[in-house]
């Protein structure tokens, strides 16, 4: 898959390291341009008013991340946390993305994601990316993964040689480290090696799959 444009898209900073970011990686040595896409401001509060990421934090975490995974472009567009539109605002400013960068693949959240961010994500990047030929959807992580509905591991990719980088840029996020604690890198890491079980490999990320255009 040399030579293709690939946007991997977040509603949060922090979500493509987790749900995709050993294939990132992989697309980048592969000679691929990578453009991460994040929907929601880098900064957010509790319910409670609790600053759960300040946004310094929060653009470095993601810039680091971001430079660590080797993506060419780095762009939030700024929606607020928790707030993530499915709307033609939302469409568009992603669709402005997709074609300024002719994008060939994209990878997002999973459409029965259970945190409403993630699920509006999905459905503004399904309509934006209507004309996109590939668009495959990450696998969820706990506790946003929870639904009533299964993940359809459909797609796998082989990140044994990237997934050192993966874990490294997701390091990056230390708020959210600090939050969610060791336990969340290591649960992390558990499914990768899962997955790459599956397949006979180290590690690996998987997907189900929107479109995917064979190539015989």
């Amino acid at each position: 898959m040399a030579g293709k444009n690939v946007l991997a898209v977040g509603a949060h900073a922090d979500d493509v390291e987790i749900g995709c970011g050993g294939t990132v990686a992989l697309h980048v040595r592969n000679g691929d341009k990578v453009v991460i896409l994040v929907m929601a401001e880098s900064f957010y509060t509790y319910y409670n008013g609790t600053v759960l990421r300040t946004k310094e934090e929060g653009e470095l975490e993601e810039r680091d991340a971001a430079r660590i995974l080797g993506a060419k472009e780095l762009i939030n567009l700024g929606f607020k946390a928790k707030e993530v539109p499915y709307s033609v605002e939302a469409i568009e400013a992603i669709n402005e993305v997709i074609d300024k960068y002719n994008i060939d693949i994209i990878y997002t959240h999973w459409y029965h994601d259970t945190h409403q961010d993630h699920t509006r994500t999905t459905q503004s990047v399904l309509s934006a990316g209507r004309y996109v030929r590939n668009i495959l959807m990450y696998e969820p992580e706990y506790p946003a993964g929870r639904s009533y509905l299964g993940f359809r591991n459909q797609y796998y990719v082989d990140i044994s040689s990237t997934f050192d980088i993966k874990m490294e840029a997701l390091k990056q996020h230390r708020s959210q480290v600090k939050k969610y604690g060791d336990n969340f890198l290591e649960a992390v890491e558990a499914r990768a090696r899962h997955r790459g079980y599956e397949i006979g490999s180290r590690y690996a990320e998987c997907f189900e799959v929107v479109r995917l255009l064979g190539e015989i």
